[in-house]
């Protein structure tokens, strides 16, 4: 007896988070490991993905090439727009992580990770440090990763 459910072709659903624009880069990462564990490689159905969780204020931003995929990476050209808009600038990245950033009821070591996260491997280990340090309300000697 033939089986007829052997010739379906299994999908997994994914179920992506709103798109974040304060951080694009770490949102595409989680949005890899999704695809990742669906065993989603097509650029294309990436694509479709992404198109789906952006709300209308992203999808004015990507409307041309939404509306016009590129016949090669089309994934790619609609993760590198949607960056590019939301990134801040370098400059103003370090702004704010110089500023923004307060130890409050977190553990020092929670802090520098939030900050390393910001940084984006972009600022140097010793000046991170040195900028956590600054938030603290007691000196310091030395670090515990």
């Amino acid at each position: 007896m033939p089986n007829d459910q052997s010739a379906n072709i299994a999908r997994v659903v994914l179920k992506a988070p709103p798109f974040w624009r304060a951080n694009q880069a770490l949102w595409f990462r989680q949005m890899e490991s999704q695809f990742t564990l669906a065993g989603v490689t097509s650029e294309i159905t990436k694509f479709h993905h992404i198109v789906a969780a952006l709300q209308p204020e992203e999808l004015e931003v990507v409307g041309d090439i939404m509306l016009n995929p590129p016949a090669d990476e089309p994934y790619d050209a609609l993760r590198k727009r949607l960056c590019s808009q939301y990134a801040d600038s370098e400059e103003q990245r370090l702004r704010n992580l110089i500023s923004g950033m307060q130890l409050g009821d977190r553990k020092p070591s929670r802090l520098l990770l939030e900050m390393r996260s910001k940084a984006e491997n972009k600022i140097s280990e010793e000046l991170l440090k040195h900028t956590c340090s600054k938030s603290w309300p007691f000196p310091t000697t030395s670090w515990i990763d």
